[in-house]
């Protein structure tokens, strides 16, 4: 190597890797090095620290992690427009669609507090559950009776059509087989 290559500062641009403990030729004589300093500047994860220097995440960051891997992405009742959550009572609650949808998403659990109502009364299910569950989940109730209620088959059984019955038929009915006795 010639002594061009090699500056007292540090090394030139062009210049191989210089290590301590190396022997170089410094003006024609030999010289060990015992340090070597370069003129370009330190990079600023590299401050002379003996541990290296771990990046802490923006707040950013953070937040797009979180939403990766921890938000639930909750349905929407078509309805209403609202969230829906399955596993909790609705958050509009006066929203009956919402109260709808919960009930309907779990026929285990509207067949457990029917098996509360049924053994301990409207005051139990009102401790368990609240005054607003409940009215809910009655109107429920109301709603799928009436359904079943207005089908052909429970209507053909019953000899109810529609919402009326033939109350003049019932009484003729009831005079036939009063004289046939």
């Amino acid at each position: 190597m010639s002594p061009e290559d090699v500056t007292i500062e540090g090394i030139q641009e062009g210049t191989h890797k210089i290590e301590v403990g190396e022997e170089i030729l410094l003006n024609g004589k030999p010289v060990t090095v015992t340090s070597v300093e370069t003129n370009k500047p330190m990079e600023p994860a590299d401050l002379g620290a003996s541990k290296p220097i771990e990046h802490k995440p923006t707040s950013k960051e953070i937040g797009e992690w979180r939403n990766a891997n921890f938000t639930v992405k909750q349905g929407t009742v078509k309805a209403c427009g609202h969230k829906f959550d399955p596993h909790t009572f609705p958050k509009q609650a006066n929203c009956w669609d919402c109260w709808e949808a919960t009930f309907s998403s779990s026929p285990e659990g509207v067949a457990s507090v029917h098996q509360l109502l049924l053994t301990g009364g409207t005051k139990a299910v009102v401790a368990m559950h609240g005054q607003k569950f409940t009215k809910m989940f009655g109107r429920f109730l109301r709603n799928q009776l009436l359904r079943e209620y207005a089908s052909k088959e429970v209507q053909a059984a019953s000899g109810i059509e529609g919402s009326v019955m033939d109350i003049q038929a019932e009484r003729s009915n009831a005079d036939d087989a009063q004289l046939s006795s």
